[in-house]
């Protein structure tokens, strides 16, 4: 009879610790978000280097697969996210395999919808217009990634941001516009 008593605060020790860590989990997320895309969004900075844009993508996966755990692929997901990685770590970010690895796991969190770098980004007069319609494009989804991990939509946050990793990485393939 004594053991059950003795159990039963570790027990709701335990159950507070997890539901007063959630919270802090969301914020580190969040942090983790802002931190990675400011990297990859900020003005263009001359101390920025290759390696800084290589680990701001791998963070913004690593956050994705961290609050994609509702997701019934959620191993999936884990799994190509790290092939991903380790192709993008080893290669290059426009790695053709990590970009479709990382596609695999976007499809899995938007119910099989095929990722489409929106048409307005086909189109610019100036390198410099397509930046930042690129920039405007890539903090709207990190915002957006921030409101839905706010919302508690945590699958919606991590298609987001893998969404904006796969913007970051897919080459722009429009021309520019002819000016009249």
């Amino acid at each position: 009879m004594r053991q059950p008593i003795y159990r039963a605060p570790a027990v709701v020790f335990v159950l507070l610790v997890l539901v007063s860590a959630a919270p802090v989990a969301a914020q580190d997320a969040a942090a983790r978000i802002k931190a990675a895309s400011a990297v990859l969004l900020g003005p263009p900075d001359a101390t920025v280097t290759q390696a800084d844009v290589v680990k701001a993508l791998v963070e913004l996966m690593d956050v994705a697969v961290f609050i994609s755990g509702e997701s019934p692929y959620t191993q999936e997901i884990h799994e190509r996210i790290n092939v991903a990685r380790d192709l993008m770590m080893k290669t290059s970010i426009f790695n053709d395999k990590a970009r479709q690895y990382v596609s695999f796991a976007h499809r899995m969190l938007s119910g099989g919808k095929k990722y489409e770098k929106p048409k307005e980004l086909e189109e610019f007069v100036t390198p410099q217009e397509l930046q930042e319609k690129s920039r405007k494009y890539g903090a709207s989804l990190a915002d957006g990634a921030l409101a839905e991990l706010g919302r508690g939509r945590k699958l919606e946050a991590a298609r987001l941001l893998l969404e904006l990793v796969l913007a970051v990485v897919t080459p722009v393939s429009g021309t520019p516009v002819p000016m009249p």
